[in-house]
């Protein structure tokens, strides 16, 4: 409603900026001046990404309808109206920098900043979740460390809560607020992590659409240079500001890429150690009579990543500890 009256007031040609066209006169003008200013115009993207980490959580077909009938024409309207406002007051630098707030009027001001900080909070909430079902992927997957996964739903199998990432999450906010103490360096930070995230999505999608979708190998070259090429312009105009706060994101997933790496690595030299020196449960069971051990009431379960077999670390507890359970089966056989 607020893009709506700045438009109706200040300047109702503004629609005219929907035309991709004043996008290459801008360009063509400014050049390298634009291209650089590119990588601040991610902001205005930055955060929409958080209603697709709710795939978990709602159905493919309540996001996209939430998206196109309420979202998008919120996002383009209020902006519309903050530059409509900002082509009538682009002479006061101080309003050109808090350009959102000065378009409020001055009556509504303070209420629209409790909504802004409630909508930053329901936004850092929907990537939190997402960053908790992106985990227990990778956990599935075994390319992260176990952590406690914790359903909260009894009836939604995808609400889930991880305690010790979302204190690994309120750390890295604290310290990366505390360490920037501007927005302009978060701006940055954000704007390259998005716009990585998009560029890595266009080339996972391309793969899909062979993959997956069996199309055409073309009609994914086609996706890729098309969305790629748009994708890599803001991405190279986002690396200018490696040193102003974008370095953030990139020794971040550089920690994560570290520690998913050998969390697998161990995983599969842990998978293939077991299957060379795995045992058969006739075998165990025959030795029971000649190491005297006994069998005492209850079940037990063996957790093992073994399509067949018991893993080498039973037995060994067995030569130690010459006690089992009356019953016993493992998490991956049906053997008992």
């Amino acid at each position: 409603m607020i893009g709506v009256y700045n438009i109706v007031k200040w300047e109702p040609h503004v629609y005219q900026a929907l035309s991709p066209y004043y996008m290459y006169k801008f360009l063509k003008k400014t050049q390298r001046g634009g291209w650089m200013s590119l990588g601040g115009i991610l902001l205005c993207v930055t955060g929409s990404e958080a209603m697709f980490a709710d795939l978990g959580h709602f159905n493919q077909l309540s996001i996209q309808i939430a998206f196109t009938c309420m979202v998008y024409p919120s996002l383009i309207l209020a902006y519309m109206g903050q530059a409509a406002y900002l082509s009538k007051h682009h002479i006061l630098e101080g309003d050109y920098r808090v350009g959102f707030y000065v378009s409020v009027p001055e009556v509504i001001r303070w209420p629209v900043l409790a909504i802004a900080i409630l909508a930053a909070v329901v936004g850092s909430q929907a990537v939190i979740t997402g960053t908790f079902s992106m985990i227990k992927q990778c956990t599935s997957l075994g390319c992260f460390p176990r952590v406690k996964i914790v359903h909260t739903s009894a009836q939604v199998h995808g609400q889930i809560y991880i305690p010790e990432i979302n204190w690994i999450l309120m750390i890295l906010c604290l310290a990366v607020t505390i360490g920037f103490r501007d927005t302009k360096h978060l701006g940055n930070a954000s704007g390259l992590a998005v716009i990585t995230v998009m560029l890595v999505t266009t080339c996972l999608m391309s793969l899909v659409i062979v993959l997956c979708w069996h199309k055409s190998i073309f009609l994914a070259i086609g996706f890729i240079v098309f969305f790629g090429t748009i994708e890599a312009l803001y991405f190279s105009a986002a690396l200018i500001k490696f040193r102003e706060g974008a370095w953030v994101p990139i020794v971040l997933a550089f920690v994560f890429m570290m520690v998913m790496c050998i969390w697998h690595y161990g995983t599969i030299k842990k998978y293939e150690f077991d299957l060379q020196n795995k045992v058969s449960i006739n075998w165990l069971l025959g030795l029971s009579p000649n190491l005297g051990i006994v069998r005492v009431r209850g079940i037990g379960l063996i957790h093992t990543e073994l399509d067949s077999g018991i893993p080498a670390i039973f037995s060994h507890f067995v030569t130690n500890l010459p006690a089992f359970h009356q019953v016993f089966a493992d998490s991956s056989s049906s053997e008992s």
